[in-house]
């Protein structure tokens, strides 16, 4: 990678940066045009010949750590407009049992053309919330307070769930989420979501923020709507 810079003085900073990135052992994010991500080191640098003092060039070697790019899709919002109570529903004659709560039925759309990778933020009150993508159920058996929520991550990088109280208060409660037979066995947690469109199913009065991240081998250039690196 080429820097070019009128301001020479900033790349002891950048420098600096790099190094301790590589000293902590924790890659930084390496961006282009704010859109395809990666985990990278600057592991080092060497410093190329320009005809002006004030002007400065500079190669660096970067280590990519992921061996794919990611982008992030534009955040799907499903709040159920009617909103159950997420318990049974009691009949006006005493019969042996009563109605199950009702369930909203929403649309997800997955544009990559491949399963995606995503993240969910599941939004309380609730209590085990469950919602169905296609024919897979994701669950996580928790009660989540009103003002509390659940961050569940499903990407390359991380497979975790953890539980925001009211409070600010952060639990790891990865435990929590089900995991049936593993991907492919129809209640898998982390399951990616099906290319296309596809039907969600919440059961219960929860909202959902949806994040889908598209993945490919090397940055596809004519996704970008310029061509700069950042």
């Amino acid at each position: 990678m080429t820097i070019r810079t009128k301001t020479p003085g900033e790349l002891d900073a950048v420098q600096t940066a790099f190094e301790s990135d590589v000293q902590a052992v924790q890659p930084g994010i390496l961006t282009v045009d704010g859109e395809w991500t990666q985990r990278a080191f600057i592991v080092g640098s060497s410093l190329g010949l320009v005809p002006w003092p004030q002007f400065a060039q500079v190669d660096y070697a970067v280590v990519l750590c992921d061996g794919v790019w990611r982008r992030a899709l534009p955040v799907q919002h499903f709040f159920p407009m009617s909103a159950g109570t997420g318990s049974q529903l009691d009949l006006p004659t005493d019969l042996p049992t009563d109605l199950a709560p009702s369930k909203i039925a929403l649309q997800v759309d997955n544009p990559t053309g491949k399963a995606a990778e995503f993240t969910a933020i599941i939004f309380g009150p609730c209590v085990n919330p469950a919602f169905q993508i296609g024919t897979n159920t994701y669950e996580v058996d928790v009660t989540v307070a009103a003002g509390g929520y659940i961050s569940l991550s499903a990407t390359g990088l991380e497979k975790s769930i953890h539980l925001t109280a009211d409070n600010g208060d952060l639990s790891d409660v990865f435990d929590k989420g089900k995991r049936g037979s593993g991907s492919g066995g129809g209640s898998y947690v982390f399951e990616p979501i099906p290319a296309g469109d596809s039907l969600l199913t919440i059961s219960g009065n929860f909202g959902i923020d949806l994040t889908l991240y598209d993945v490919s081998g090397g940055v596809p250039w004519r996704t970008l709507s310029s061509q700069t690196p950042s």
